[in-house]
């Protein structure tokens, strides 16, 4: 999957919440099947604006 626009925190934090919502799982779980099916098992595949944005993404979450 190639994302030619950079994705900000607003959209992982979306992506991340309805994972939670229709798989009722944990935030852990969204980011570890996150991890695995969006960035294919390497955070950084997409260069470091993605990963800095879904580490913000996470941090909100967390809050």
């Amino acid at each position: 999957m190639k994302h030619a626009k950079v994705q900000n925190a607003d959209y992982f934090k979306t992506y991340l919440t309805l994972l939670m919502d229709h798989r009722e799982c944990s935030l852990q779980e969204a980011i570890d099947f996150m991890v695995t099916s969006y960035f294919c098992n390497n955070i950084e595949l997409f260069g470091h604006k993605p990963k800095q944005q879904f580490e913000l993404a996470i941090r909100q979450l967390s809050a």
